[in-house]
């Protein structure tokens, strides 16, 4: 297993913009970036069961359950498209100064656990890492188990703790009203472009299972 091309692979995947990048930055520019900590901690645990079923499990799932993946993006797809909509249509006139309901370490963490575990790429860039790092996958191991774990997790809190910076940095820029929707609006359309980038992953899921 070659570890320093597994760190590098790893940063490259959570730098990549996508539903982890953008969760995270719109969740520091609401809530700031010490509550985006949980949701921080939410995504590294969403990601979990994509890293174990893509060390051990992909196959078996492929065999035995062909419509597992499927389902999860389907779930994803109609998250992203949710959170499009409400962006949209109820823009925010104001940041919330303190966590409500929605901002509580609770919410957050599971809002970061959804994004990760329902984005079905997390799987194809793990075994594109696993592949590119040699890592061994043809029996259970602990120190191997543990080296993946420590850097893939590791590499994601890092990458995320940089954006929840980024917008933390934002935040205290956007004080009026008209700004705030405005931002709202674009953090949708950043949305909807998942959702359809999403429902073509559901297609190919599709495609290749007849």
């Amino acid at each position: 297993m070659n570890v320093g091309l597994l760190i590098a692979s790893c940063l490259t995947a959570s730098l990549s913009p996508g539903p982890a990048a953008l969760s995270t930055i719109e969740t520091s520019l609401r809530y700031g970036q010490r509550r985006a900590f949980w949701h921080t901690l939410g995504l590294a645990v969403g990601e979990t069961p994509h890293l174990f079923l893509a060390l051990f499990g992909t196959h078996w799932l492929a065999q035995h359950v062909p419509y597992a993946m499927t389902a999860i993006a389907v779930s994803g797809l109609a998250y992203f498209l949710y959170l499009a909509f409400t962006h949209l249509t109820h823009p925010r006139s104001s940041l919330p100064e303190s966590a409500g309901l929605e901002g509580g370490a609770l919410g957050l963490f599971l809002r970061g656990t959804w994004v990760n575990f329902s984005n079905p790429k997390t799987i194809p860039f793990f075994l594109i890492i696993i592949q590119a790092a040699n890592v061994p996958t043809d029996a259970f191991a602990w120190l191997t188990t543990g080296v993946f774990l420590l850097c893939t997790l590791g590499s994601e809190i890092g990458v995320m703790s940089f954006y929840a910076f980024i917008g933390d940095r934002l935040r205290v820029r956007l004080k009026d009203a008209a700004t705030i929707r405005w931002v709202d609006r674009v953090l949708g359309l950043l949305w909807l472009a998942l959702g359809v980038l999403m429902a073509w992953r559901v297609w190919q899921l599709l495609e290749g299972q007849h």
